[in-house]
């Protein structure tokens, strides 16, 4: 089989067009025009069957998905080459970062073609569709595309999820955090035991442990960076610490970043060439790899209080700190390799937490005043606040979906609220979910249509979007303590939730053995 990219179609064969067909745009787009494919009486007339196929493919890649979905369902004779182009595959791809979809295209290519089929096996028995993804020699750029989306919409299909945990870690303390590399061969923790643990996946599927990475004080996260080369840490000890590969699989340490306080976060850039902490010395610092490999300090971020967290745009060229004096600080990269203050955003008590979307031109922020505010920068570089997103307690986590389509965030008053962009650029409530206590977290899958909560109350929820747009709850994880962190792996098929229980879960998921029943 060809690659998406040569035009090969696995949605059906083509059929012939009908002798008419009308395309009109839905009453709410106000555009009021409508095209028309002229019969035998108008041949001499332009028609829509002039098209060639490669013509047809290029005027989609100016579309976006919302309007691909839109002809696909009132015209049959784009219908059938939007199939034959996989252009809505191609379209869901494009709505990502560049550093997003270099993600997915790692992600799929470290597969080998039997760990593709058994990635697909989880949601569909549907033999000739498994061989026909798995079996393309030629790849493209848009492989990943179509085997994400495939696996996107059969799990979009599915109501509810059947869980099947593949591993359980048990550590001496509280776990803080826990997640993969996006290669998915190792997980790192983060413990209150005063260390982080790298481990290493074996053939047999087990994991053993590679690394400990020790502090003087808690550890209260530790990720690894988007190439899954390095691990930085950051720790009550007021350090953080990069580690990297050295010999015979064995990781060692590559630098030290000091503060005077305690270090809250430690995140790289999307290229992992930069590391970001945020401590309560009211600093965060940049520190950025030398062709040498060794680490520097490059910038000092300044706060009128102690900084809780500091994030990358996608970009690399801006830094959102997320500060105790009330305020959220957009950091601008100039042309000189200095930062400045761009964007001042303010709440009404501590700002817990900041995020970029994916394209960098809207931040989102969490606060203990019980809001989380989404802002939006401006031609003139200014940013301006959209929308308020309201609670009843703190808002410990607000991100945005890797489409930036959508907004979550998590609040200690049990609920998680999921906001949508409209067209016209506004935000709107699309559900609200339920926790028995407050909710530490609430992530996004790599697609986009599900995400997982961390609560207090034990569990970690996975919720989907369903075809229609509504979100339903598909699964819930339990541990016997509070869930302190919950991820998906970068493939989607997998959550690492930790706990206070001292225990890691490595969760898959699969497709429910009652669905699989009724199409057998």
């Amino acid at each position: 089989m060809n690659g998406i990219g040569n035009n090969s179609s696995i949605a059906g064969s083509y059929s012939p067009p009908p002798k008419r067909a009308r395309l009109e745009t839905p009453a709410d787009s106000g555009s009021g025009w409508s095209i028309t494919v002229s019969d035998k009486e108008n041949k001499d007339r332009p028609s829509l069957r002039d098209l060639s196929l490669l013509s047809s493919s290029l005027i989609c890649r100016y579309l976006k998905l919302r309007d691909i979905r839109s002809l696909k369902q009132v015209c049959t004779y784009l219908n059938n080459t939007i199939k034959q182009d996989n252009a809505l595959a191609k379209a869901w791809y494009r709505q990502f970062s560049s550093s997003h979809r270099y993600l997915l295209w790692t992600t799929i290519t470290a597969k080998n073609e039997n760990q593709l089929h058994d990635w697909l096996k989880t949601f569909t028995n549907d033999k000739a569709l498994i061989d026909s993804l798995t079996n393309r020699r030629q790849k493209s750029v848009y492989l990943p595309a179509l085997l994400y989306f495939t696996k996107t919409n059969l799990m979009s299909e599915c109501e509810r999820f059947n869980l099947v945990t593949k591993t359980i870690i048990k550590e001496d303390d509280e776990v803080k955090s826990a997640s993969l590399s996006a290669d998915g061969r190792h997980l790192v923790t983060a413990s209150i035991d005063h260390s982080a643990r790298i481990y290493g996946h074996k053939a047999d599927g087990s994991w053993e442990k590679r690394a400990i990475i020790p502090h003087n004080r808690w550890v209260k996260s530790a990720i690894f960076s988007p190439n899954s080369q390095y691990v930085v840490t950051a720790s009550n000890d007021s350090r953080a610490q990069i580690y990297g590969p050295g010999c015979n699989k064995r990781w060692k340490l590559k630098a030290i970043i000091s503060h005077n306080h305690s270090v809250k976060s430690a995140s790289f850039s999307a290229n992992g060439r930069h590391v970001v902490t945020a401590s309560w010395d009211r600093t965060a610092q940049i520190h950025s790899q030398k062709d040498d490999g060794s680490w520097e300090l490059t910038a000092t971020l300044f706060h009128n209080d102690a900084v809780q967290s500091a994030i990358f745009s996608a970009d690399g060229r801006h830094v959102v700190t997320a500060c105790w004096d009330k305020t959220a600080k957009v950091h601008t990269l100039k042309d000189d390799g200095t930062w400045e203050v761009k964007g001042t955003l303010s709440h009404k008590g501590p700002v817990i937490s900041a995020n970029f979307s994916p394209d960098s031109r809207y931040v989102v922020t969490g606060s203990k005043d019980r809001r989380a505010k989404i802002y939006g920068r401006e031609t003139n570089g200014s940013w301006v606040r959209k929308a308020i997103i309201h609670h009843e307690d703190d808002v410990n986590s607000a991100t945005f979906s890797p489409d930036g389509r959508h907004v979550v965030t998590a609040s200690n008053d049990g609920r998680v609220k999921i906001y949508g962009q409209k067209a016209n650029g506004s935000w709107e409530e699309k559900t609200n979910t339920y926790h028995k206590d407050g909710v530490n977290s609430a992530s996004f899958s790599p697609d986009g249509r599900h995400l997982v909560t961390a609560s207090k109350d034990g569990t970690a929820k996975i919720i989907g979007q369903e075809a229609d747009g509504s979100w339903l709850e598909k699964a819930s994880i339990a541990h016997k303590g509070c869930v302190c962190s919950a991820t998906f792996s970068a493939d989607g098929s997998h959550v690492v939730t930790a706990s206070d229980d001292c225990t890691l879960k490595i969760t898959e998921l699969r497709r429910s053995h009652q669905l699989f029943a009724a199409t057998e």
